[in-house]
């Protein structure tokens, strides 16, 4: 019903994944697993909704009807089990980032510690040095080729200068949807320190078959008191280039102080157009496409594993569980920083991003995104396999 290996037209398309690099580089035969966009066409529901908004012609300052109040609700209750009133409790944004800037500014000053798990996508430890938040580094541990949260080092990085427990969840770049248990004990420990949660959940739809993501503030009243939540249709259904993201909080004084936020850059007054009914479609009708996508991106995850072991058996792919990422442990090819990335895309002429950006912990780890055809991928382990054997060889002499 759903066919991820179909080819997409590049007519037209001008992307910050593909084109852009391929003028950077100038190589026509690049292939790209770096930025966090998928390759496939996005959902026909999503499409549909684009085309009915230019279809009736008006695109000025929109109100959101109450279908989209029922759709995020609704959604929210199939994948994650929460109820939650949406119309009470919800705000929104132009996009995570953003969204998450607003956060930090209701809930942070300057020269406040937030602690943060790496590795971890760059943003977080970026934003939070470029707005003047000292981030603190709580390492994730990797026991066995799978991800935990470090409980006990955990402990020791509250001060009480400690104002935030930024999230990530789904994890990005490692691939986890914490469980019930894990976040239970972690909201345990920021309810002992009095210490507020973030949580980016933007990857909150993308787990494989047979996982479950939880939210953090749907595990009891007091932990949602506590929490806020970001949101976005843009990485599930692949409209990143909407910008469009929306807040859950539940308690009513962090609400307000993040539209109070909003309102210092006058983000209070209409919504984005086309974010509100790719929303809508998107979470309504939506359902049975992403479950096959993670099915296919669950067997993408199997081949590159199964190409790791079986071409490259120094290195090793971690265990996971969500998003559609694979984390590949490198360390094996003795790179100094930077020079993985420059390496794979001068001698394979693939574009991956290097784990060092990501914090400690990723140093010698590459993340290669899988939201990509089969062939294509194929191709990009085989090119990485060969520029891997030619690495050791020049090591063994």
């Amino acid at each position: 019903m759903y066919d991820f290996d179909e080819m997409i037209r590049r007519n037209g398309l001008s992307t910050m994944k593909w084109e852009a690099e391929i003028q950077r580089t100038g190589y026509e035969d690049l292939l790209c697993f770096g930025t966090a966009d998928m390759d496939f066409s996005s959902p026909e529901p999503v499409l549909q909704a684009v085309r009915q908004i230019a279809d009736a012609g008006h695109l000025g300052y929109p109100y959101p009807p109450e279908a989209y109040y029922d759709s995020i609700r609704c959604w929210l209750e199939r994948i994650g089990g929460w109820r939650v009133d949406v119309r009470k409790a919800s705000s929104v944004n132009v996009g995570i980032y953003t969204a998450v800037w607003c956060v930090l500014d209701a809930l942070t000053r300057p020269g406040d510690e937030v602690i943060i798990q790496t590795p971890v996508h760059f943003c977080f430890r970026q934003m939070l040095l470029d707005n003047d938040r000292v981030p603190v580094c709580n390492q994730l541990a990797l026991r066995d080729g799978r991800y935990e949260m470090n409980f006990e080092a955990l402990e020791r990085c509250f001060t009480e200068k400690t104002r935030l427990f930024w999230l990530c969840n789904p994890h990005n770049p490692v691939g986890r949807a914490w469980t019930r248990e894990e976040l239970g004990r972690l909201g345990e420990i920021c309810e002992r320190h009095d210490v507020m949660i973030l949580s980016d959940d933007v990857y909150c739809g993308l787990v494989y078959p047979g996982y479950r993501y939880t939210p953090m503030a749907s595990l009891s009243k007091e932990l949602s008191r506590r929490t806020i939540t970001c949101y976005s249709p843009s990485k599930i259904y692949n409209t990143t280039g909407i910008k469009f993201s929306f807040v859950i909080a539940e308690n009513p004084e962090i609400l307000e102080r993040y539209n109070r936020s909003l309102r210092k850059l006058d983000l209070t007054y209409g919504m984005n157009l086309f974010g509100i009914q790719t929303a809508i479609a998107a979470f309504d009708r939506c359902d049975g496409w992403v479950e096959a996508l993670m099915e296919y991106i669950a067997g993408n995850h199997r081949y590159a594993e199964m190409t790791v072991r079986g071409r490259m058996p120094l290195a090793h792919i971690t265990e996971a569980d969500s998003t559609y990422f694979a984390w590949i442990d490198m360390k094996c090819l003795g790179f100094e920083e930077g020079e993985a990335e420059a390496y794979f895309e001068r001698e394979a002429h693939i574009l991956i991003s290097p784990g060092e950006e990501l914090g400690p912990g990723g140093e010698g780890f590459i993340r290669l995104n899988l939201a990509c055809r089969r062939a294509v991928l194929s191709e990009g382990m085989e090119r990485m396999a060969r520029a891997w054997e030619k690495r050791i060889h020049s090591l063994k002499h």
